[in-house]
């Protein structure tokens, strides 16, 4: 364990001990791994659980909170879910003596030697339980802020102030 002076003195210590790809670019690669696949997968169960969710006949447009709610949960889970173990392997190469050493494929090779598929998702239940409410929030906030700032939205906000502008 080292102390460090403050956060200038991390970055300073880091690049003369580590240099400058290993020191600040430690996995990377494996937030990548986890970050591109696990986007694709975040919108596309929202999207999907929506989509299945609107009524006959209807368009998305005619979903309420509830299911932006439902989709949101589901979605951050989702992300969690599928790729976990890119995310335990970013972390061990990120703060595991042992592991800094090596690249993405090497780590995971290791981890899933020694503890097999529960050490690869080790933690998964609090971080699902942690994404569930956050990603549900998320889209909910993003869908009905989009709902306010639709054209329609605001020529109606527009005309009631005009109006009561007039009769003031």
């Amino acid at each position: 364990f080292r102390a460090y002076k403050g956060p200038v003195d991390v970055v300073v210590q880091t690049l003369k001990t580590e240099g400058l790809v290993q020191g600040l670019y430690r996995g990377h690669a494996s937030t990548l791994l986890r970050e591109i696949p696990g986007n694709f997968c975040w919108y596309g169960v929202y999207e999907g659980v929506c989509k299945s969710m609107i009524p006959e006949g209807g368009t998305k447009a005619d979903l309420g909170p509830s299911a932006h709610i439902i989709g949101g949960a589901s979605a951050g889970v989702a992300y969690w879910t599928a790729f976990y173990p890119a995310d335990t392997v970013k972390s061990q190469l990120q703060t595991h003596p042992d592991h800094a050493r090596h690249g993405f494929y090497e780590t995971f090779k290791s981890i899933f030697r020694k503890e097999g598929l529960r050490g690869l998702y080790r933690g998964w239940g609090v971080t699902a339980a942690r994404a569930a409410p956050a990603h549900a929030a998320i889209f909910a906030g993003y869908e009905y802020t989009m709902k306010l700032l639709r054209p329609e939205h605001i020529d109606e906000e527009r005309s009631f102030v005009m109006q009561e502008s007039i009769h003031d």
